[in-house]
């Protein structure tokens, strides 16, 4: 009978060795930490995105106060040219009418002076 519960045993022994290792067991607790690391990994994620977003917002913002600022200073300087371009028309258009009020004058004299 030692012969039998011997190989008895050595059968249960590599029957045990033959099925392999025992599948992991999948505690609430590990499911818990997977979905908060997961949840983490989303957040991290989410935060990485909205300060790039600030970012390029920032930059944004800087620009156009520059383009802004630009657009204003070339706005003054085609305000100013337009006023002194205007004053040059006036000038020329006031220097018209006195050559034609001399020359009328002129005339007028002419006229006078043959009859």
């Amino acid at each position: 009978m030692g012969r039998r519960v011997l190989g008895l045993g050595m059968m249960l022994l590599l029957a045990a060795c033959a099925r392999g290792p025992a599948a992991p067991r999948t505690s609430e607790a590990l499911d818990r930490s997977a979905r908060m690391l997961a949840k983490l990994d989303q957040l991290e994620a989410d935060l990485h995105d909205e300060g790039s977003r600030l970012l390029l917002y920032t930059e944004l913002e800087k620009r156009h106060g520059q383009t802004t600022q630009i657009a204003c200073q070339v706005a003054d300087s085609h305000v100013q040219e337009i006023e002194r371009l205007a004053l040059v028309q006036q000038k020329k258009q006031q220097e018209k009418a006195r050559n034609r009020r001399a020359v009328a004058q002129a005339r007028v004299s002419a006229r006078t002076a043959l009859n």
